[in-house]
């Protein structure tokens, strides 16, 4: 006979997920990324918004990439120098490579439903709303590959507290105390 409580089996599968679900989005770092993420929104709009005053082109087309380019420039050095944070064993340039691989699937899911929400599809029609929409969307496909792969520090080194040890990181120079 089982003698095990289901409410207790039931309470320990929670924590359990609620633990698992504070590994991948840990509060210390999750609100830099959201704040960074919201840094680099802030950049795409404007740039979309400035050829969309300046030139007569389609904004769904190079000009939409062209404003995403600058959003992962911005977001990277943040994301590597102030988010994540943490002894790194490849070089900026290999971490950037990494970054821009992932942000650009991202970029390809963010595409298809600003696409989507921007034309009379789904009715929104307006480039904020639509862009917005879309962001929140890829942001957690590159949130949770950012953190597992691209800015992964050291297995014995807990990088999600966001704190910094003092050293030097592969590519580039020493660290300061924090």
């Amino acid at each position: 006979m089982n003698n095990r409580n289901p409410r207790k089996n039931d309470h320990s599968v929670s924590e359990s997920l609620l633990e698992k679900v504070r590994s991948i989005f840990p509060p210390g770092i999750l609100w830099k990324f959201v704040l960074v993420g919201f840094v680099g929104f802030l950049t795409q709009y404007f740039v979309l918004s400035y050829i969309d005053r300046t030139l007569d082109v389609d904004i769904t087309k190079w000009p939409f990439w062209l404003s995403v380019e600058a959003g992962i420039a911005i977001t990277f050095i943040l994301n590597d120098q102030w988010v994540f944070k943490t002894e790194y064993h490849n070089s900026m340039a290999m971490r950037f490579l990494s970054y821009e691989g992932t942000l650009f699937i991202g970029a390809i899911i963010q595409w298809i439903l600003f696409v989507l929400f921007y034309t009379r599809v789904l009715l929104v029609g307006h480039r904020f709303w639509a862009n917005a929409m879309a962001v929140f969307f890829a942001t957690i496909w590159n949130y949770v590959i950012m953190k597992r792969y691209i800015f992964k520090g050291d297995e014995n080194e807990d990088s999600n507290n966001g704190s910094r040890s003092a050293g030097k990181r592969s590519g580039s120079a020493a660290l300061k105390e924090e």
